[in-house]
């Protein structure tokens, strides 16, 4: 099991072998969701390295990480899994990571995410809608809620739109 973190750093490492500093400048140029800390950046590829999930290149000063045949496979296994519902209201960052890192993977395995992910969505809409009937609070909660289910509604836009996208790109080949 790897966190969001470290499957967004296996995922950097995966497009091309790269130094403790070259993660630490990719995550900063590329996130939306995360500035990153250069320790919390050196302390997660340390556990990778312990879990096998990346390994360094021979006299390479600085090191040079190349993830493993594991460390793809622990990644593609995580990009697969779909973002439950409970958690796609409380951390929407989760969902980006592994729609950035999914459309690396084949036709067929996008689809089955994207199809699975949009049942998570329809039952967090529900969430939402069931604490908004048994809750009698302030104007405030009643408005975030109803941002909660735009956003949600967004997302799920964006999830057909790339869905219509990969369905098409199948049906050419």
């Amino acid at each position: 099991m790897i966190t969001p973190f470290e499957a967004t750093l296996l995922g950097i490492v995966a497009h091309k072998p790269i130094s403790r500093y070259g993660v630490m400048k990719a995550i900063q140029q590329q996130s939306l969701y995360w500035a990153g800390s250069p320790g919390a950046v050196y302390s997660a590829l340390g556990r990778m390295l312990e879990k096998g999930l990346i390994e360094v290149v021979e006299n390479t000063d600085p090191k040079i990480y190349i993830i493993t045949d594991l460390g793809l496979e622990v990644g593609h296994s995580y990009l697969k899994t779909p973002v439950p519902a409970s958690k796609l209201i409380l951390d929407p960052s989760l969902i980006r990571i592994k729609l950035r890192g999914i459309h690396d993977l084949p036709a067929s395995d996008r689809i089955r995410f994207y199809e699975a992910q949009l049942e998570e969505y329809r039952q967090a809409k529900q969430l939402v809608h069931d604490k908004q009937l048994g809750f009698s609070g302030t104007e405030i909660v009643r408005e975030l809620s109803t941002l909660a289910l735009r956003q949600l509604g967004l997302e799920v836009d964006f999830i057909l739109k790339l869905l219509d996208r990969v369905r098409g790109e199948s049906t050419s080949l």
